[in-house]
């Protein structure tokens, strides 16, 4: 490709000549392809946006070039956002095209993007090895710009590595060239590197020196400038400074880069300085402080976490719409295709005589034939389409468990902990007994969620086996209760059972069981002070009911219908503040499934909840 621009100094530039309206569809994916490069580590949604835009022109004008380099630059932009699936998918999409074309550079851009994500893997042997041949390929290709960014990537990767004797020379020398072209960003991130390998071997000096080096270059480049690169130099700086004891210059770097963080939103560094100054203020006795931080801290990881959710929810789109384009361009290809076939038989049939209608009428009766299988085999494609789409959206809800509702409290409790073990001195009594019972609660919670999470995905890859057994329905259910008798009693809430005659039936003891236990668990959650809990088993002839009823908060129309959906799932809090995650109902629907029975669900807004369980007994089951 004919890149105008290649430093990120000059992307508002680039962003002028794209607002020309003379430029060429062909000008146009160059200039774009250019600035979602420069921009993917400094705005990560807006090189997507830039990415998205040159593939569409790409595969609108058939630039193959282009659209290798757009599936190229959406690799970068996926494995940023820790998706490595999609980050390796679209590597190799590129990767093929480069290879069929026998086009080296694009194929060493390729390698440079594969080293970047065996990075991000921790793959040490593979980052070297990729950042190294792409490395090999610019020097013989003799690319002065790329010699300097593949040098840079190959000395940091053996930093990483430890080999750091490699990684000085490499990067001293990806130093020379960058400085010579004035590529002012990679410049920076070079002297990054070395001050790392100065502050390693101890020289602090010269280590200072690179990191104050970094902020010059930095304070140049304004919001151009490499954020990884100048955030390690502040922190570094600072860690140096506290070495030196010298604590008003370590405060303030910690608050430079505090300001730094904020008006980039490089939120994951910010939780570092969050962490960082939690500590210098606790080292200071000054415990106010030090709780301000680590609320911070926590507020700020809960926002991550919803705006990696957002993040990914723009990434899915992103992808659906990549995919929806590739689709539409085969569907034009086959239609035309299509087109020419049938123009061809009409044609044919414009010349033949009364002798071939024989043969035509066979041929259409075929081609009939052929249109109903394709019908039926479009049918099949769309089927499985859907049931893609909610295995999707229901990993999708999956991981946005285990991305907020079980990473925040883990994260709650490696504060507490951090706190706890560094700072117990600095502690009263009854503080250390406060946060150890919120300590109880918050590993309790987590367990409990984790279990359900681990049952749940067993249930997914169908590794749970049913152990069907006759089930004595009173004693499973007196024991459940039993269990749930102090805590009911600790929340004032009246529990109470009705159990008609000795229900049995075939089933799996430890799924009734866990359907039980979660319906009243529930119950008791949005259940106020004061109210009731019924637990009643009612039979007939044929089925069981199971009904557990509840004086409490009851639900909308809306949230009831939803209930029993993993994707639309919600955990809400009980009436004093209980968390939960709403897998133990997905959970609970699942294993009434499993045991051949219907579950219900009546509610009225502060009117309570009614769930009814119905199980159909065995023919054998007296």
């Amino acid at each position: 490709m004919n890149f105008y621009l290649t430093n990120a100094q000059n992307v508002q530039e680039l962003e002028f000549l794209l607002s020309q309206p003379e430029l060429t569809k062909r000008e146009r994916i160059d200039i774009l392809y250019t600035l979602s490069r420069e921009l993917t580590y400094v705005n990560n949604l807006k090189s997507l946006e830039y990415a998205e835009e040159a593939l569409h022109l790409a595969t609108e004008i058939q630039d193959i070039d282009g659209i290798a380099y757009s599936y190229r630059i959406l690799s970068s932009i996926y494995a940023i956002n820790d998706n490595y699936f999609m980050s390796m998918e679209y590597i190799h999409k590129a990767l093929d095209i480069f290879e069929k074309r026998n086009d080296e550079e694009g194929i060493a851009n390729c390698y440079i993007s594969l080293g970047h994500i065996y990075r991000g893997l921790n793959n040490r042997s593979q980052e070297i090895n990729f950042h190294k041949k792409s490395f090999e390929i610019f020097n013989r290709l003799e690319r002065t710009e790329r010699i300097g960014v593949s040098a840079h990537n190959l000395g940091e990767s053996y930093y990483n590595n430890k080999e750091f004797t490699k990684a000085e020379n490499l990067t001293r020398f990806a130093i020379r060239i960058n400085d010579s072209i004035l590529n002012l960003p990679v410049l920076s991130s070079c002297y990054k590197v070395i001050g790392l390998i100065k502050e390693h071997e101890k020289q602090i000096d010269s280590a200072n020196y690179y990191f104050n080096k970094v902020l010059q270059i930095s304070d140049e480049l304004g919001d151009n400038a490499q954020k990884v690169a100048t955030v390690e130099a502040l922190m570094h700086l600072a860690k140096i400074a506290e070495t030196n004891k010298n604590y008003n210059l370590q405060y303030q770097y910690l608050e430079q880069t505090e300001a730094f963080c904020e008006k980039f939103n490089l939120n994951r560094s910010l939780l570092r300085v969050y962490h960082e100054l939690q500590k210098f203020y606790l080292d200071k006795n000054n415990t106010e402080k030090a709780l301000y931080y680590l609320n911070a801290y926590n507020e700020l990881s809960n926002a991550i976490h919803r705006i990696q959710l957002e993040d990914r929810n723009r990434l899915t789109e992103s992808m659906a719409s990549i995919h929806q384009l590739n689709t539409t361009t085969e569907a034009l290809e086959k239609e035309n295709a299509a087109q020419a076939s049938t123009i061809f038989y009409r044609n044919i049939s414009l010349c033949i005589t009364a002798l071939f209608l024989i043969g035509l009428f066979v041929v259409m009766r075929k081609l009939r034939r052929i249109n109903k299988e394709l019908i039926a085999q479009n049918k099949t494609i769309n089927h499985q389409k859907n049931e893609l789409q909610e295995l999707n959206a229901t990993k999708n809800k999956f991981f946005s468990i285990v991305a907020h509702d079980l990473r925040s409290p883990l994260t709650s409790l490696k504060s507490f902990s951090s706190v706890l073990v560094d700072h117990i001195d600095l502690l009263s009594k009854e503080e250390i007994l406060s946060m150890g019972k919120k300590l109880d609660i918050s590993v309790d919670n987590t367990l409990k969620m984790a279990d359900n999470l681990i049952v749940w995905a067993k249930s997914q890859m169908n590794v749970i086996e049913d152990k069907k057994e006759l089930i004595h329905l009173k004693q499973v259910v007196n024991d459940v209760v039993l269990i749930f008798k102090e805590i009911a009693g600790n929340k004032e809430v009246r529990l109470v059972t009705s159990i008609m005659g000795s229900p049995k039936f075939m089933g799996d003891k430890d799924q009734v069981e866990f359907i039980i236990r979660n319906l009243i668990n529930n119950a008791i959650k949005f259940t106020p002070r004061k109210g009731i809990v019924s637990v009643s088993v009612t039979q007939t002839s044929k089925h069981i009911k199971i009904v557990v009823a509840d004086t409490g908060v009851g639900m909308s129309s809306e949230f009831r219908d939803n209930l029993f959906s993993i994707q639309k799932s919600k955990g809400i809090l009980g009436t004093e503040g209980e968390k939960g995650s709403g897998l133990g109902l997905v959970l609970s629907s699942e294993f009434v499934k499993r045991n051949d029975g219907e579950i219900q669900v009546e509610s009225l807004e502060e009117k309570g909840t009614t769930i009814t369980v119905t199980l159909t007994r065995e023919k054998n089951v007296a």
